[in-house]
C-alpha cells in the first residue's frame, strides 16, 4: 500500500543522507512523529519548528521524525531530530513531490517510523492549516482532466476549496478530508496492532465533537485548539523537552503537558489562544447527553426557538459563525430555560467539565473573545447547511443534524 513516490524509493534507494531501513536497537518508549503539510505559506514556520525541535532532540528512549513536503523546493524529506541537529544536519531521506493531502502519503510515513523506529507509543502531529470538520460537498471522484481515479485503499477524492486538515497548495489545495482521515488512522492502528495513543493537531478549529467522534476508534487522545491558532503554532522545545526527560509517561500526562506548554507559549503576548486534551474514549458521554438535550430542543421548538438564538448569540463563535462552543452554548442555554431543558444543559456541561478521567482531560484558553470556553466546539451555522456536513459519522449516531435542519428551516 504504496504512493508511486514510496515504490519508487524503495525499488531506487534513492535518499540523501545515506542509509534507510535501519532498525533502532532496542525498543524506546516513544516514537513522536510530526506529519508536516509545509507546501503552502507555512513553509518557513515548518523549519522554525524543526529548529525548535532540534534543541530537545531524540534520544534512546524517544525518536522524534518529521516528514516535512516543502513549498520552496518542492520536495520532501525525512528525518529524525537530534539534539543540535535540525533540517540541515538531521535528513535522512529526500524524495520528490508528494501531497499531503493524500492519505497513503501519510500512511507511508507512519510505516516507515512503526518499522525503523518501534515505540511502546506513538504520537502523531498533523501539523498544517485546519478547518475543523469542514470541507465542500463531494460529487465525483474524478481527476481534473475528468479521468477516474485509480481505487486504492483509502478511495482518495481530489480537491475542494476548504477540507479539513493538511492542506497543500501546488496540489491543488487538496487536503485530508473527514473519511480519509478516519480511514488512514485505522489503517495506521492496524500497523501499530492498537489505537494511536495521542493525535496532535498543530492546526486551527480542529477539536470539534464531530471530529472527535469521527476518530474515537483508531486514537485514545486527541490535542488541538478549537480556534485559529496563532502562526507560531505549538513550542516544540518545551514539548520535547518534557517527554525527553520523563519518557514513560502515558499518552494522558503528556497531553496535558502539551496544554499547559502551549499556554505558557503565548502569555503576555496579546494572543487569543485555546487548547484542549480529549480522551476521545470517552466522547461518548458527551455525545449521549448531547443526544438528549438536543432531543429536547427539537421538541421545544414551537416555543422555545428564541432561547436557542439568545444562546447562540451569547456564546463564542469561530470559523465565520460556523462553530460554537459547545459548554459556553450549554450555560447561555439553561439560564431562562424550562426544567427539562435546563437539567439536560445541566448534564452536558457536567460532561464537559475537565479533569483526569474526564473526556476532556484538560482544557485552557487565554483571550477575552474564549472567556469560559471549554474546549469543544460544535457546527451551529448561523443559517444554511452545508451538505457536506451530512456524510459525517457524527450526524448517522446524533440527533444534532434534525435539530439543525428545523431550527434553520
Amino acid at each position: 500500500m504504496h504512493s508511486k513516490t514510496e515504490a519508487y524509493m524503495e525499488k531506487s534507494g534513492t535518499g540523501t543522507g545515506g542509509v534507510t531501513g535501519n532498525r533502532a536497537a532496542g525498543q524506546a518508549e516513544w516514537t513522536f512523529l510530526v506529519y508536516m503539510a509545509g507546501d503552502n505559506n507555512l513553509d518557513g514556520a515548518a523549519l522554525r519548528d524543526i529548529a525548535e525541535m532540534a534543541k530537545a532532540g531524540s534520544t534512546k528512549d524517544v525518536h522524534v521524525l518529521v516528514q516535512l513536503d516543502r513549498l520552496e523546493d518542492r520536495k520532501t524529506r525525512r528525518f529524525r531530530i537530534s539534539l543540535g541537529g535540525g533540517f540541515k544536519k538531521d535528513c535522512i531521506e529526500t524524495f520528490s513531490e508528494t501531497n499531503t493531502g493524500d492519505p497513503q502519503i501519510l500512511y507511508s510515513f507512519c510505516q516507515w517510523a512503526v518499522k525503523n523506529y518501534p515505540a511502546n507509543r506513538y504520537a502523531l502531529i498533523l501539523w498544517n492549516h485546519g478547518s475543523g470538520w469542514w470541507e465542500e460537498a463531494k460529487s465525483k471522484t474524478t481527476s481534473p482532466t475528468g479521468r477516474r481515479l485509480h481505487q486504492t485503499l483509502f478511495c482518495h477524492n481530489l480537491p475542494q476549496s476548504h477540507r479539513s486538515i493538511c492542506y497543500d497548495d501546488t496540489s491543488d489545495g487538496d487536503a485530508l478530508d473527514n473519511r480519509e482521515l478516519r480511514v488512514v488512522l485505522a489503517g495506521i492502528c492496524v500497523l501499530l496492532g492498537r489505537k494511536i495513543d495521542l493525535l496532535g493537531m498543530d492546526a486551527c478549529l480542529m477539536n470539534m465533537v464531530e471530529v472527535a467522534w469521527q476518530l474515537r476508534d483508531s486514537v485514545n487522545v486527541v490535542v488541538g485548539s478549537e480556534i485559529e491558532e496563532p502562526f507560531d503554532g505549538w513550542p516544540y522545545t518545551g514539548i520535547l523537552s518534557r517527554l525527553t526527560a520523563r519518557p514513560r509517561q502515558d499518552a494522558a500526562a503528556l497531553a496535558r503537558w502539551i496544554v499547559r506548554s502551549y499556554l505558557a507559549s503565548y502569555q503576555g503576548k496579546g494572543e487569543t489562544v485555546t487548547q484542549s486534551a480529549i480522551d476521545v474514549g470517552r466522547i461518548s458521554d458527551v455525545a449521549t447527553r448531547l443526544d438528549a438535550l438536543t432531543g429536547t430542543l427539537i421538541a421545544a421548538l414551537n416555543t422555545d426557538a428564541k432561547l436557542i438564538m439568545n444562546a447562540w448569540r451569547r456564546s463564542p463563535r469561530f470559523y465565520d459563525d460556523n462553530y460554537i462552543d459547545l459548554a459556553c452554548f450549554a450555560r447561555n442555554l439553561r439560564g431562562k430555560a424550562g426544567l427539562d431543558i435546563r437539567t439536560k444543559a445541566d448534564a452536558l456541561i457536567a460532561a464537559l467539565k475537565p479533569g483526569k478521567g474526564r473526556p476532556i482531560l484538560s482544557q485552557g484558553k487565554i483571550g477575552p473573545e474564549v472567556r469560559g470556553t471549554g474546549g469543544l466546539s460544535i457546527y451551529f451555522p448561523a443559517d444554511r447547511i452545508n451538505p457536506a456536513y451530512r456524510t459525517l459519522d457524527f450526524c448517522t449516531d446524533c440527533r444534532w443534524l434534525g435539530f439543525l435542519e428545523r431550527y434553520l428551516k
